[in-house]
C-alpha cells in the first residue's frame, strides 16, 4: 500500500507548486496548508500547517559525518553513491523552498552529542534541527538536550500522520514526552533496520518454497530458518571446515543478529501499564525458548559469523552473500544498495517468527539508525521548525522515500517487485524498545548474548540481575524529565 501511495503522489506532485504559487497575492486565503487547490489532490493525507511564505530564512540541520553513515537525506551531497537519491532530496528541498520560502541547509560534524550540548548551554542559532543516530539521540534525551515534541510549540508535529513512524511515536514516549522521531523524512532509519536477505541460486538449487509465499502464509519461522540452512550446507572442498569464501554456509550474519533474532521472536523487555507507566515486561520463558531456537540457528558447522571471519564485516558479509557463499545474509537494508555490485540474485524477508502463532514479523533499527530531534536552544523558532520539518517529512513521500523503494527493490540482475510488500512489512512492524534504544543497565546485551552457541547465560538469571537496575534507570530518566520540563 505505501509504494502505491508513493507512485501515486509521485504521479501528483507536478499539481501542488504552480496551485501554491501565489499565496502572498491572497493574504487572506487562510485555507492553504489543509486544502489542495487542485480536486484531484484532495484524495491525499492532509498537510495540516500554516502556508506562510518566509523570506531569506533558513532551517539549518546538524548531521552526521560519519563514512557510510554519513546522512544524505536532509541536502544533496556531491560525493554520495546514487545520484538518484540525492536528486530526491533536492526535489523535496526546492518544493519547500518555491512553497514557503526555506532553504534547507546543514552542518556536518562527526561529534553530535558534544555539538548540541555546547549549543544548549551557549545558543548561536547556527542550527536548529539534528539528525542523529538512535545511540547518540538517546545519550541527548539523557541529558536533557532536546525539546519534547508532543509539548508546546511542536503543535504542528502530526505523529499520527502516515509519513511519521507511528511505532516510534508510540514506544519511544516517556511520560507522555517524545524526544525524536522518524519516518518518510528520512532514509537513515530504514537503513539501519535489519531484514533477512536469501541467494535465490542457491535457493532453487536446494528447491526451497517460494520465500515470499511462506511469508505471507505466516509460515516463515525460526525451525524453517534452521531447516533449510542444513539443506544450503556443502563442504564444497572436503576439508570438515567451514570457510566463507569457499563453501556454501547456511547464513551469514554480525554481531547485530542476536538482537534481530531476541526481538524478532516478539518479546519486549519495557511495556507500559493501563496507567501507561513504563514497567519491565520480559517473557523469561519465550525468551528462553527463542535462545534455544537462536543457538541452532546460529550454530557454527552452519553459518560463518562475519564479526570472527576475518577482515571487515563488510567485505566477509558482501563477499559470502555476493559469491554465491550462502543462502541467508542477516544485515541491515543499507546492504541491499551495496550488494547491487555483486551478481547475486536475491531477495528480502523479515527476520523470521519464534512460530506461526505469532501475529506479525518483527524487526529492529539498530543504533545506527537515523532519527530527528530539536535542540532546546530553539525557542522563538520552534514553531517554523516543527511545521518546516513536518512539511519536509510530507514532500519525501513522493521524491525520496519512492526513490528510495524503486532503488531497493532492483538488484544488478533483475528487478524484484516482490521485496516492495516484503519491505514494507520489515518497516511496519519494527520493534521500539526503550530498553534496547537506551542500553539501559546492559539487560539487552545479556539476554543478546543468550541467543549465541555456547552461551552459558541463562535468560532467567540475566532478567533477575538486571531488573532492580533498569528500574533504576528509568526513575532516574523520569526525574531528569521532570526537571528540565519544569524548569
Amino acid at each position: 500500500m505505501k509504494k502505491f501511495l508513493c507512485v501515486l503522489l509521485a504521479c501528483l506532485m507536478v499539481l501542488p507548486l504552480a496551485a501554491c504559487a501565489n499565496t502572498e497575492d491572497n493574504p487572506d486565503d487562510t485555507s492553504a496548508g489543509t486544502k489542495e487547490a487542485n480536486s484531484e489532490e484532495d484524495t491525499r493525507e492532509s498537510l495540516d500547517i500554516p502556508d506562510t511564505k518566509y523570506t531569506d530564512v533558513e532551517l539549518t540541520f546538524l548531521t552526521r559525518d560519519n563514512g557510510e553513515w554519513t546522512t544524505v537525506d536532509i541536502c544533496p551531497q556531491e560525493n554520495a553513491q546514487f545520484n538518484q537519491v540525492q536528486d530526491a532530496v533536492y526535489e523535496r528541498n526546492e518544493i519547500m523552498k518555491d512553497r514557503y520560502g526555506i532553504t534547507i541547509c546543514e552542518i556536518q560534524t562527526t561529534t553530535t552529542v558534544a555539538d548540541v550540548q555546547k549549543e544548549t548551554s551557549a545558543p548561536t542559532g547556527d542550527f536548529q534541527a539534528v539528525v542523529g543516530c538512535l545511540s547518540d539521540t538517546c545519550t541527548m534525551v539523557n541529558n536533557t538536550y532536546l525539546v519534547d515534541l508532543n509539548g508546546e510549540g511542536c503543535e504542528y508535529l502530526d505523529f499520527d500522520k502516515s509519513w511519521w513512524d507511528h511505532g516510534l511515536a508510540e514506544n519511544m514516549t516517556i511520560d507522555g514526552h517524545l524526544y525524536f522521531a522518524t519516518g518518510d523524512l528520512l532514509t537513515a532509519d530504514n537503513d539501519g533496520t535489519f531484514a533477512i536477505l536469501f541467494n535465490k541460486k542457491i535457493a532453487n538449487e536446494i528447491q526451497l518454497p517460494d520465500m515470499y509465499e511462506l511469508v505471507d502464509n505466516k509460515k516463515w519461522t525460526m525451525d524453517k530458518m534452521y531447516e533449510f540452512e542444513q539443506l544450503a550446507f556443502q563442504d564444497k572442498d572436503g576439508d570438515g571446515k567451514l570457510a566463507y569464501d569457499t563453501d556454501i554456509c547456511g547464513f551469514a550474519y554480525t554481531g547485530d543478529t542476536p538482537y534481530s533474532l531476541l526481538y524478532g521472536g516478539g518479546v519486549s523487555i519495557i511495556t507500559r501499564d493501563e496507567d501507561d507507566n513504563l514497567v519491565y515486561s520480559l517473557d523469561v520463558q519465550r525468551t528462553s525458548d527463542i535462545a534455544d531456537k537462536s543457538q541452532l540457528i546460529l550454530s557454527k558447522d552452519l553459518t560463518v559469523d562475519m564479526n570472527a571471519a576475518g577482515g571487515s564485516v563488510v567485505e566477509v558479509g558482501q563477499k559470502c552473500f555476493g559469491e554465491n557463499h550462502c543462502l541467508y545474509f542477516g544485515e541491515c537494508l543499507q546492504c541491499v544498495t551495496r550488494m547491487r555490485s555483486y551478481d547475486v540474485d536475491f531477495g528480502i524477508v523479515p527476520y523470521p517468527k519464534f512460530d506461526e502463532a505469532q501475529k506479525n514479523y518483527c524487526s529492529v533499527m539498530e543504533w545506527v539508525g537515523g532519527v530527528v530531534s530539536i535542540p532546546r536552544s530553539v525557542n522563538n523558532d520552534l514553531e517554523m521548525v516543527c511545521s518546516m520539518i513536518e512539511g519536509m517529512a510530507y514532500y519525501a513521500v513522493p521524491t525520496l522515500t519512492n526513490l528510495y523503494y524503486e532503488l531497493n527493490l532492483k538488484t544488478k540482475m533483475a528487478k524484484d517487485e516482490q521485496s516492495g510488500p516484503m519491505i514494507d512489512m520489515i518497516l511496519e512492524y519494527r520493534v521500539y524498545d526503550l530498553a534496547y534504544a537506551f542500553q539501559w543497565s546492559g539487560v539487552v546485551g545479556a539476554l543478546a548474548g543468550a541467543m549465541k552457541p555456547g552461551s552459558k547465560t541463562k535468560v532467567a538469571s540475566a532478567s533477575t540481575k538486571y531488573q532492580k537496575q533498569l528500574d533504576k534507570e528509568i526513575t532516574k530518566l523520569l526525574q531528569k524529565i521532570e526537571k528540565a520540563e519544569n524548569s
